[in-house]
C-alpha cells in the first residue's frame, strides 16, 4: 500500500490521529474502522460471488468504493494499512469457542499486532459481539466500546477470548499463539464464500459499529440500538431496502435483481 493509499484510507475510516506506533493508536484506528466500514456480505448473500483476496481488489472495493466486508476481507486491507503504518503484524486463524459446544474450525480472521513491547489483537471485520478495540495480549478484564467487557484466558497453547453478558463470562474465540500465513485462508475463504450451505451465502447481514450503539440488518429486518433504546424495522421492498442501504450503511450499491 503506497502513501497516496494510505492517506485515502485514513480518510475513508475518518481518522486524522496519532500514527505513533503505539497500543493507543491501534486502538484508536480499530474503533474509527468499526464505526465507518460495515461488516458486509452483499458480495456474498447477493451477488452471489465468492470475494477476492487480493490486496488491490480489496483496497478498490473497501476505500474507493466505499464498501465493506466480511472478516477475511476486512482485516487483510486493514492489515496492509497497519504494515504500511509501519506496525509489526501477522494474520491470526480464529475458531469460534462457544462454551459447552465443540471448537469450530477456523472461520474467522483477525490480527496480531506489536507496539512498544506489547502484543494487540485487531479485529475489523466481526460481525458480532467482539472486541471493537485493539485487545492487549494479556489475562484480565478490558473495556471497549458501549461498555462491552471481554478478556483473555489462555489453556496451553490457545489463546481464549471472553465476553461478559450479564456479569457471566463465555467463551466465544480462540487462536493458536502463532501466524497463519495468507494462503491459508484462500480455501477458507472459498468455503465461506462460495459454498451454497454458508451462512454468509444464504444471509444477508449488515453491521456497524457505532458509539452507545449499533445498526444492523438480516435480510429484510433493520435493528438500530442506542443508548439502551431499540428499534426495529421489516423493509417491504427492494427499493426501500437499496435506500436504507445508501442512508444507514452509506452503502451506495445497485444490487441486482432478485
Amino acid at each position: 500500500m503506497d502513501t497516496q493509499q494510505v492517506e485515502n484510507y485514513l480518510k475513508r475510516i475518518n481518522y486524522d490521529g496519532s500514527r505513533e506506533l503505539t497500543g493507543a493508536t491501534l486502538d484508536a484506528l480499530v474503533r474509527a474502522h468499526v464505526s465507518t466500514v460495515p461488516f458486509d456480505t452483499l458480495t456474498t448473500s447477493d451477488f452471489h460471488q465468492c470475494p477476492s483476496l487480493e490486496e488491490d481488489d480489496l483496497y478498490k472495493k473497501i476505500v474507493e468504493d466505499r464498501r465493506g466486508g466480511y472478516c477475511f476481507e476486512m482485516n487483510t486491507c486493514f492489515n496492509a494499512l497497519l504494515q504500511a503504518l509501519g506496525f509489526e503484524t501477522y494474520l491470526l486463524g480464529v475458531r469460534g469457542a462457544w462454551a459447552g459446544r465443540p471448537t469450530s474450525f477456523i472461520t474467522h480472521m483477525a490480527i496480531l499486532a506489536k507496539a512498544e513491547g506489547k502484543e494487540w489483537f485487531c479485529d475489523v471485520g466481526f460481525g458480532g459481539p467482539g472486541p471493537k478495540g485493539a485487545m492487549e495480549l494479556r489475562e484480565g478484564e478490558q473495556n471497549f466500546m458501549n461498555g462491552e467487557k471481554f478478556r483473555f484466558r489462555f489453556e496451553d497453547d490457545w489463546c481464549i477470548i471472553q465476553g461478559c453478558r450479564d456479569g457471566n463470562w463465555f467463551d466465544s474465540q480462540k487462536f493458536e499463539h502463532r501466524e497463519t500465513i495468507p494462503a491459508d485462508f484462500i480455501p477458507l475463504n472459498y468455503y465461506m464464500g462460495a459454498n451454497p450451505e454458508s451462512g454468509f451465502r444464504k444471509r444477508r447481514t449488515i453491521n456497524l459499529t457505532l458509539p452507545g450503539g449499533s445498526k444492523a440488518l438480516t435480510d429484510m429486518h433493520y435493528t438500530y440500538r442506542m443508548n439502551g433504546e431499540v428499534t426495529e424495522k421489516d423493509l417491504k421492498d427492494r427499493a426501500e431496502l437499496q435506500q436504507l442501504l445508501k442512508d444507514e450503511f452509506g452503502l451506495d450499491v445497485q444490487l441486482p435483481q432478485e
